[in-house]
Order: C-alpha cells, then structure tokens, then sequence
C-alpha cells in the first residue's frame, strides 16, 4: 500500500507539471467565466448558464482524462522512470495502481478548480450555492476516473496513438449505447442485428449513467439510489480494467 501512494504522489507531482494541463485547464476556467456574459445573452435565464458551464467542465475534464491515460504510461517508459521504479521491491501491480491513482488526484484537483469557478458563475448569477451542481461534477469526475482507467488499461498493449484510438472511440460509444439498444427496440430490430446491439451495450460502459447535469439544470434532486448504482457501476467496471490491465503488464516484456 505504501509503495502505491508513493507512486500515486510521484505521478501527480510530475503530471501537475506538464504545461498542457494548465493550458487545457485555463481555457476550462475561461470558458466558465465565459458563461457571465453568455447569462446577459439568454436574458439571465440560470438553467442556460448551468447547462453550458456544466458541459464545458465535462468537455475539458475529458480531454484531461484522455490526454493523461494515454501519455503517462509511455512517458513514463521513454524516461526510463518504470525501470527504475521496477528494479526496486514494487510489483508491477503497485505500479499501474499507484499510476491510475495518481492521475486521478490530478484529474480530481481539475475538477476541483473548475467546480470553484462554476459556483462563483452560478452564485454571481443569483443561483446561490448549486449542490446540484456539485453532485454533476463528482459524477463527471467519476466517469473520468473510469475512462482513466480503460486509458491504462489499452496502454499496456497498444502504442500511445492507437491507445487514444481506442479510448476515444469507448467514450464515444459509451454515451450512445443506451440509446441504440432503446432505438433497437422501438424499431422492432431482430435476430442477429440485436444481438450486436445488445452485446455492444453489456460489454462497452454505459457512461450516461454519469449523467446528472440534467438534474443539476432543473434542479431537480437525483434519486439516491441511482447515484448508488452509478457510483457501484464505476466501481465494478474499474476494477475488471485494472485487474485486466495488470494480468497483461505482469506478462509484458518491457
């Protein structure tokens, strides 16, 4: 345990130094800031302004999360970090937990910032404090963690551009699965055709499970049970990557 938050603090303390992430995360904050002047444009209609400053975090934090997962590992193998770190008495398990932790906390301290900036939006605009908002962010952070984790997982058996393939293309179905298999039956698709339909939707994540900027939008309260389940949901799903992801690094010549 020791030698993984060893690694989870190196990690972040290296990640946190690379100037693409303060140049995605001023243009996070930016664009939220953006979105005071955008409250002038829609006649100071709250809900608009949630909605953009919402989907501007999630759209930001992704492409932290995507850019983190597909470059730290091979970062870490071009600088000759994970020989040395292997040399010592850390398994190869330690490593990619220790890894995966440690962007984590970066991706978790983006989120943080950038959630300061949407409550002082929302306050400014006469929303007091948005809790609401709050619980989309953490859901977003969540989604986050588990792309993050599918990143290190794809990272040990592929190159850093065919990693950012994979990744991005299992973000992209994992926001539409739901609706294709909900497409599917409405259209009445049949045999074979469902099938693929429905094997896409069991074994790709379904991240809209992730999703509660609506609730946050409308301030309506998200029912407590499915913050449970998505919360299980991540849980379950990370843990068959990492675990995935060290059976094929502790087989892997490096």
């Amino acid at each position: 345990m020791k030698n993984i938050f060893t690694i989870a603090k190196t990690t972040l303390k290296l990640e946190i130094r690379d100037r693409i992430i303060y140049g995605i995360l001023v243009f996070g904050i930016f664009y939220v800031l953006l979105t005071l002047f955008l409250s002038n444009l829609v006649l100071h209609e709250l809900p608009m302004v949630k909605s953009f400053a919402l989907a501007g975090i999630f759209f930001f934090n992704a492409i932290i999360a995507l850019f983190l997962g597909t470059t730290s590992f091979y970062k870490d193998v071009d600088r000759k970090i994970v020989y040395f770190i292997l040399a010592k008495p850390v398994s190869r398990a330690e490593f990619l937990l220790g890894k995966f932790f440690g962007l984590c906390a970066v991706l978790f301290l983006t989120s943080l910032i950038l959630a300061v900036a949407y409550l002082g939006v929302i306050a400014w605009n006469g929303g007091g404090f948005d809790s609401l908002g709050l619980v989309a962010i953490l859901l977003q952070f969540v989604e986050m963690a588990l792309f993050v984790a599918f990143a290190v997982f794809v990272s040990t058996f592929s190159s850093s551009l065919l990693a950012i393939v994979y990744t991005s293309a299992v973000f992209f179905l994992g926001h539409i699965v739901s609706a294709l298999l909900d497409d599917a039956k409405q259209v009445g698709i049949s045999g074979v055709k469902y099938f693929f339909v429905e094997a896409l939707y069991y074994v790709f994540p379904n991240l809209e499970k992730f999703d509660a900027r609506n609730f946050a939008v409308h301030q309506i309260a998200m029912p407590a049970d499915s913050f449970v389940l998505a919360l299980l949901y991540a849980a379950v799903y990370i843990t068959f990557l990492l675990s995935a992801a060290i059976w094929i690094f502790e087989r892997k010549e490096i």
